[in-house]
């Protein structure tokens, strides 16, 4: 494994840190996460346990609020339909 070092802004350190933060990673795996699809790299055990890896992580947070609030409707429990 090799050891790559990188020169950033202090905002683009701190937005990359908290991004990290708050998907419970290192900044090191989620570094990896965001480089690995853009350059091809998909690692051998992802392809065997994650089928739907690609799919994962493809809403942002104001989409897939959005999606919870659509479909919100159906997750409500119809009481006349199960008299």
């Amino acid at each position: 494994m090799t050891t790559m070092t990188i020169h950033v802004e202090d905002a683009f350190a701190e937005t990359l840190r908290n991004f990290a933060e708050r998907r419970g990673k290192s900044v090191n795996q989620t570094v990896k996460a965001i480089l690995a699809p853009v350059l091809g790299i998909v690692a051998e055990s992802d392809k065997m346990t994650d089928p739907y890896g690609d799919l994962l992580g493809a809403l942002s947070h104001d989409d897939a609020e959005e999606m919870q609030r659509s479909i919100a409707a159906q997750r409500k429990i119809d009481p006349e339909m199960w008299k």
